[in-house]
């Protein structure tokens, strides 16, 4: 003889804060769903729990995907991105598997259980870390070899760009016709609209052109990826422009140093706008655009590079004078903040 029972559902996210992940990389929120039973006053039989995923982001709710029972379903834009890992198995866990992350999936998450009558849900938020950027050597086009790429990255606080950086930042809309080295030895740029010596691939559509895997010593410009950066890019407002020289002064006088190009990118993808053109480390001069405006570089947000020549290359020379980005890292500020108290 059965007993009749009215479900109480609870939907459960273990993850108090914020759940990190980095670009192009897969990540799974966690999820359960837990149904304690008290008696109750009409018999009905059980009834297949709707399970649904969504994303919330700009006040906008989007379904990702559903599930009833075996039967799942993806939203077409989550296809091969989206799955529940272990719920055919395991009915209790819902957890969402992300795979291929952009930057465009950092938002809020929320887990839904409706069954009955009855719905409960739990939300997680989402940060998807890192920037992948383009980078050529102050001398010119196409002028490092795949060990020189990899080392001009890292002179600058970054690393080579992985295919599936790349890939990812292409799906956020990166452009960019300049062939550059990749982790794997490949050489790939990203393409939004297809043009003369643009193509992105060889029928004309948009994608990530690949040249394959080239000889180390060929020679192409870079694309670096930096993730997290611990300390804080700043730039001031001051009635004087600097040399590169002074540049330096300036940011050591204010218990800091030049701020590298990788930590401008990352300050950049981290809100930092600024239409001020500035010295960096490597002797480049770059600004931060979140918001464009015809004034500041034209219609797309980005960091914008002052380049000596007009076909995109040289840094400016040591002696010409501009504004300059200084960078305080946390242990410097912790030092900072010691000494002063």
């Amino acid at each position: 003889k059965f007993s009749h029972l009215k479900y109480q559902l609870r939907v459960k996210i273990p993850h108090p804060g914020p759940i990190v992940a980095p670009l192009g990389s897969s990540i799974s929120l966690p999820c359960s769903v837990s149904l304690s039973s008290v008696p109750a006053t009409t018999s009905s039989a059980p009834i297949a729990p709707r399970v649904k995923w969504t994303v919330v982001s700009g006040g906008v709710e989007t379904q990702i995907l559903v599930a009833r029972g075996q039967r799942v379903k993806v939203n077409e834009a989550y296809r091969d991105r989206a799955a529940l890992l272990n719920y055919t198995s395991s009915p209790d866990d819902l957890s969402l598997w992300l795979g291929d992350l952009r930057s465009s999936d950092s938002a809020h998450y929320r887990c839904e259980v409706q069954q009955g009558l009855e719905d409960a849900s739990d939300l997680v938020q989402l940060k998807v870390k890192g920037v992948v950027f383009h980078y050529r050597d102050a001398l010119g086009r196409y002028a490092f070899s795949f060990s020189q790429a990899k080392r001009a990255c890292e002179a600058i606080g970054a690393r080579i760009a992985t295919a599936d950086q790349l890939l990812a930042a292409y799906y956020n809309g990166y452009e960019q016709c300049d062939a550059g080295w990749l982790a794997d030895q490949t050489v790939r740029y990203p393409i939004q609209v297809p043009r003369e010596g643009c193509y992105g691939d060889m029928d004309g559509q948009p994608g990530v052109r690949n040249y394959g895997t080239m000889n180390p010593d060929d020679l192409f410009d870079v694309y670096c990826y930096v993730e997290e950066v611990y300390g804080e890019v700043f730039h001031d407002s001051i009635p004087q422009h600097f040399s590169f020289d002074e540049a330096q002064s300036y940011c050591r006088a204010a218990g800091a140093e030049l701020a590298t190009t990788a930590q401008l990118y990352w300050a950049w993808s981290e809100g930092l706008d600024r239409c001020s053109p500035g010295w960096l480390s490597d002797g480049s001069v770059r600004y931060p655009i979140i918001v464009p405006r015809d004034r500041c570089g034209g219609p797309q947000a980005g960091v914008k590079t002052l380049y000596q020549f007009s076909n995109q290359t040289g840094f400016p020379e040591p002696t010409s004078l501009h504004d300059v980005y200084c960078f305080r890292g946390e242990f410097l500020a912790f030092q900072e903040s010691v000494y002063t108290k």
